[in-house]
């Protein structure tokens, strides 16, 4: 890894210089070494100098996954700049609302998405620059500058405009499944912080190096996605980047690059295991899988540890933190005590976790209660709304929205988000309790428990479920639960569907189906 230093793009510099012709960036199958990203982002990182975009201006990247993403983050942060990611997904509206809260004065958006450009620009007043990546296009209009020409216009020597730790590296825009979108801004930092505790951890599996070689197919909009690539970027290592998040492209890229390192949810991990191809593979360089957003379970390990001869690391984290929190070490799935596989581990150095009540008083171990961190790598705050930010504490520990609890050991279980908390007829009901048991019924592919307002219960549990077979009913749905819980948390309402909706990160999106369940209640 590179010496201590203050930027991502201080890091880029040093492996320009340490080993230029190492690959960087792999997409498509053409390599970008470290001496081209470094280069190519200070060509870009002149461009928008000279577009006269003042320091600390939001510059926003509407784009899939790809090479330029990183060229653009990099030459974003040489300029002294704030890196703003779209989510591509978003509807003309929504994406509006963004760039008008962030008060962005330069687009960079991909030639797919640029026939909506005309109404940002009429919506957005303070969009000034627009450059389209990708194929030049036809002369359909003033939509903006091409990114290929305009970048090999401007010189390939480093501005080295000055940066201060406290300067907003970038600014991710929450998912909103629980509300209204809001900025959280990661600074420089933020980002030196979250590296160095990774360093300071000594853990086996987290001695990363420049021969590492990891798939990035998480969205860049997402911070999962942006800081699994920068991690790695941070030690010189190869990123694989891929448009998109698919099990059977993961698979077929690990023999073909040689990949050590992958990230995944276990939805995408257990899609992995069903492919028949998988037996036919070599994948004996992989070293680490790494998932989040939710528990394994232990059948699923099971069949993950066996078909993948490698180690397991979950992964506990948020935006707001830069990042990770807790992690779950290879060790610790490998002790044969099903319970601990619930947990989200311990945290990492530094970051000091406590379990508060409403009143911000630390609980007992075993008992529920909002997860609070004091993290080193804490965001700025929230864009512009600073009494949002201010009621995200207790006292100097940051309320995450999650319930759980510790065990006597320091080991975090998750019991769910507290928004996504059930009031049933007076008793508190987390979903993530009853997905747990429901996940470990042979004819469930997935699952998802939600509230649905109810006149007798205030809150009615209603289960959401994609089934293997049409053999399951609703009433097996409830015996699986009441014969692991309580009788009051079972599901009063079951539905079955096709797929749940999910984000590009892969969590359900439980506001979506509250709402469709509300509407046809």
């Amino acid at each position: 890894m590179a010496p201590e230093r203050l930027t991502e793009a201080d890091a880029l510099r040093y492996h320009s210089q340490q080993r230029p012709d190492h690959p960087a960036i792999v997409f498509r199958d053409r390599v970008t070494t470290y001496r081209e990203l470094d280069s190519s982002s200070n060509r870009i990182a002149n461009g928008l100098c000279a577009l006269s975009v003042p320091r600390g201006g939001r510059v926003a990247i509407l784009a899939k996954n790809s090479s330029d993403f990183f060229e653009l983050l990099f030459g974003i942060l040489k300029a002294g700049m704030t890196v703003l990611p779209l989510n591509w997904r978003l509807a003309v509206p929504e994406i509006t609302a963004i760039l008008c809260d962030a008060a962005v004065e330069a687009l960079i958006v991909e030639d797919t998405f640029a026939p909506v450009v005309p109404q940002l620009r009429a919506s957005c007043p303070t969009l000034a620059h627009v450059i389209v990546t990708g194929a030049p296009l036809p002369a359909t209009g003033d939509v903006g500058l091409h990114l290929g020409p305009w970048r090999a216009a401007h010189s390939a020597v480093d501005p080295l405009t000055p940066v201060s730790p406290e300067d907003i590296m970038i600014q991710f825009y929450t998912s909103g499944t629980t509300g209204d979108p809001k900025g959280v801004q990661i600074s420089h930092r933020s980002s030196s912080a979250m590296r160095r505790m990774e360093v300071e951890s000594a853990e086996d599996w987290m001695q990363w190096s420049a021969d590492d070689v990891a798939i990035v197919a998480l969205p860049n909009f997402h911070l999962s996605g942006t800081s699994w690539a920068l991690q790695w970027l941070a030690r010189g290592a190869t990123c694989v980047v891929q448009e998109q998040v698919d099990p059977g492209a993961f698979l077929q890229a690990i023999p073909r690059y040689r990949v050590t390192q992958l990230f995944a949810v276990p939805t995408v991990i257990d899609l992995m295991l069903a492919s028949p191809a998988l037996p036919t593979l070599d994948l004996s360089s992989l070293r680490v899988i790494y998932y989040g957003g939710a528990p394994m379970s232990p059948a699923l390990l099971t069949r993950a540890l066996a078909a993948f001869r490698c180690s397991f690391v979950q992964i506990y984290g948020m935006t707001e933190n830069n990042g990770t929190i807790c992690y779950l070490t290879p060790a610790d799935h490998l002790q044969g005590d099903t319970r601990l596989l619930a947990s989200c581990g311990r945290p990492l150095p530094s970051i000091d976790l406590r379990i508060l009540d409403a009143g911000g008083h630390e609980k007992q171990p075993g008992d529920v209660g909002e997860i609070c961190i004091r993290s080193p790598s804490l965001m700025s705050g929230y864009w512009r709304r600073e009494a949002l930010t201010q009621s995200s504490f207790h006292g100097r520990h940051f309320r995450t929205g999650d319930a759980g609890y510790r065990n006597e050991r320091g080991y975090l279980f998750l019991v769910d988000r507290l928004k996504d908390m059930i009031v049933s007829g007076g008793e508190n009901i987390y979903p993530a309790e009853l997905e747990r048991v429901l996940f470990q019924h042979p004819v469930i592919a997935d699952v998802a428990v939600v509230g649905v307002p109810d006149p007798r219960w205030g809150e009615a549990v209603t289960a959401v479920v994609v089934r293997k077979t049409a053999d399951l009913d609703a009433d097996e749905v409830i015996r699986c639960v009441k014969s692991r819980l309580a009788a009051y948390k079972a599901p009063k309402r079951v539905v079955f569907v096709d797929a749940l909706p999910r984000n590009a990160n892969g969590k359900v999106l439980k506001r979506v189906l509250r709402d469709r369940l509300t509407t046809s209640s």
